[in-house]
C-alpha cells in the first residue's frame, strides 16, 4: 500500500497552497483519467487535492464568448442551455462522453489537463480557439497543448475557466 492523502479546500487558492505543501500533489477533478493512472501507477502522487467544492463550475455567455468554468461536468455542459444557443456542437460533444457515470462525474477542466489523446474536449478548444484560464495566466490553446498527455501547464497551476469565442 502506497501512502496518499486528500484534502478538499474550499477555494482555489486553498488548492494551489495545499499543492505547494506537498512533493507530487495532484489535482482531482472527475478523476475519471487520474484515479485509473494512479491505480495502474502509470502516475503517482502524495495528496489528492479535491477541487469539488472550489466553485469553479458553470456556464455563462458575455457578449460574444461562452464560458465554461473548469469543473463543469460533462453533463452540465450537454444540458447547458447556454451552450446549446452558442456552440450547440459542444452539447453533442459533451452528451456523447463516456457513459452516463462518466457524464456525470467527469469535467472539462480534468479532460483538458490530462490531454488525453482519446478525450473529447482537447480537439473541440484548440478547433474553437478556446484560451485557457489559469490561476496564474491565460493561455491560447495553441499554445496549450504540446503533446500527447502534455500540456504548457506549469507545476501546480490550475486550469478555471474555457473561454471560447462563440462563431
Amino acid at each position: 500500500m502506497y501512502d496518499l492523502n486528500y484534502v478538499k479546500p474550499k477555494s482555489t487558492n486553498d488548492a494551489v497552497s495545499e499543492y505547494q505543501k506537498s512533493s507530487e500533489g495532484q489535482y482531482l477533478a472527475g478523476g475519471m483519467t487520474l484515479i485509473p493512472t494512479l491505480k495502474s501507477r502509470l502516475s503517482s502522487s502524495d495528496l489528492l487535492i479535491d477541487l469539488s467544492e472550489t466553485s469553479i463550475s458553470g456556464v455563462t455567455i458575455s457578449g460574444k464568448t461562452l464560458n465554461i468554468k473548469a469543473m463543469t461536468t460533462h453533463s452540465e455542459v450537454a444540458n447547458s442551455s447556454d451552450v446549446k444557443k452558442s456552440i450547440p456542437s459542444i452539447c453533442d460533444l459533451a452528451g456523447q462522453i463516456g457513459d452516463h457515470m462518466v457524464r456525470n462525474r467527469g469535467t472539462i477542466g480534468g479532460s483538458v489537463a490530462n490531454n488525453d489523446p482519446s478525450a473529447c474536449y482537447p480537439s473541440a478548444i484548440l478547433g474553437l480557439n478556446a484560451t485557457i484560464k489559469t490561476n496564474i495566466r491565460e493561455i491560447n490553446a495553441d499554445d496549450f497543448f504540446v503533446g500527447l498527455f502534455e500540456t504548457s501547464l506549469d507545476e501546480g497551476e490550475l486550469i478555471t475557466e474555457f473561454s471560447i469565442p462563440i462563431p
